[in-house]
């Protein structure tokens, strides 16, 4: 086991349909609460794929760039 550092690789048609579906929530009457959630799973989202292509370092690059 690694340092901890490394998550679950997420298939990048996963991410696009949940970036979507967060997308949509944006016109959906749902409570503050639960749009400052979806806000955060969507920077979080975010924020892997930036660190997943910042590690272009050997290892696993099927194609995942673009």
């Amino acid at each position: 086991m690694a340092n901890g550092e490394s998550g679950p690789v997420v298939d990048p048609e996963l991410d696009k349909a949940l970036s979507e579906l967060l997308a949509q929530t944006e016109k959906e009457p749902i409570s503050p609460r639960l749009r400052a959630l979806a806000k955060r799973l969507e920077t979080a989202l975010e924020e892997a794929r930036h660190r997943r292509r910042g590690e272009s370092g050997g290892g696993d690059t099927a194609g995942n760039r673009r």
